[in-house]
């Protein structure tokens, strides 16, 4: 599939916008305009026109000022995604947040409601904090021997990474990324390196958004106010994560958001079962 990139700057950042050129229902994506191209399946982008902007965490900040938190405030980056839509044209669509990126998706859904007809949230799990902890149980109790010994290696790799860098390890993120692909891909032959390949971060922002506000955010409080169809999309074998029978009490209390979860996928299940994916996607 082929992508056309554009680069917005806004409020001393460079964010690179990726646009395909299919003529179908907008589906607007909210992370890394890099990285999810990447991994966005062809079945998906032969059908929706797909728009995928970078968040402040992946953008280039061009401003020589010091940042600091508020740089990162989440009503900012919602104000941004929202520039974004308008000056694209992007009309009121379906929005969909990856991971941590869900709670962008959940909070800008709330915020912009105008904007937006369906929210779907993959591999998020209720917060990142109380909840995020089982996934070490579950871990435990579910992953298989092979699946646990891919991981300690993986481990062992990145802390020699990080031991042999004492001025502090290149491109952190995208390496820790790449460490937890046991614990991310039901493939376990699955090597991510070649995903990551130039993807910038700027650390504040994730330890600040993902570290702090997201381990914080009490999914239940936007859930309550949203008039509009919501997926949830699951990952049976995701352990980056907190497990999907986290959500539990959570959806007895709204029946209304769609909960599936994909046996023979990880973090990444629009990548690892497109077709089924698919299906979800358009059962709403």
């Amino acid at each position: 599939m082929e992508w056309k990139y554009q680069t917005i700057q806004r409020d001393g950042f460079d964010f690179l916008i990726a646009q395909n050129k299919t003529i179908g229902p907008n589906l607007y994506w909210l992370g890394s305009a890099l990285y999810y191209p990447r991994v966005i399946p062809e079945e998906m982008a032969s059908q929706y026109h797909i728009t995928v902007v970078d968040h402040r965490g992946f953008a280039n900040r061009i401003d020589p000022t010091s940042e600091n938190e508020s740089t990162y405030d989440l009503d900012l980056v919602l104000d941004d995604f929202y520039f974004f839509q308008n000056q694209l044209e992007i009309p009121a669509c379906t929005i969909l947040g990856h991971s941590g990126h869900g709670y962008m998706a959940l909070t800008y859904a709330k915020k912009y409601p105008n904007s937006v007809n369906t929210l779907v949230m993959v591999a998020t799990g209720p917060n990142h904090g109380v909840p995020l902890l089982e996934r070490e149980t579950y871990f435990v109790s579910f992953a298989t021997e092979e699946r646990k010994e891919k991981h300690r290696q993986l481990q062992n790799k990145f802390q020699n990474l990080i031991e042999s860098h004492p001025e502090g390890l290149p491109n952190f993120f995208n390496l820790f990324c790449v460490s937890q692909d046991a614990l991310g891909f039901y493939d376990l032959k699955m090597d991510s390196t070649h995903l990551w390949d130039g993807v910038r971060t700027n650390k504040l922002a994730f330890d600040y958004l993902f570290g702090k506000v997201f381990v914080e955010i009490n999914v239940e409080n936007y859930l309550s106010t949203l008039k509009l169809p919501i997926q949830l999309i699951l990952g049976k074998y995701d352990f980056q994560v907190a497990p999907y029978y986290t959500w539990d009490t959570i959806i007895e209390r709204f029946p209304g958001v769609k909960r599936t979860v994909l046996d023979q996928c990880g973090h990444l299940p629009f990548f690892e079962d497109p077709i089924r994916f698919m299906q979800v996607l358009d059962s709403e």
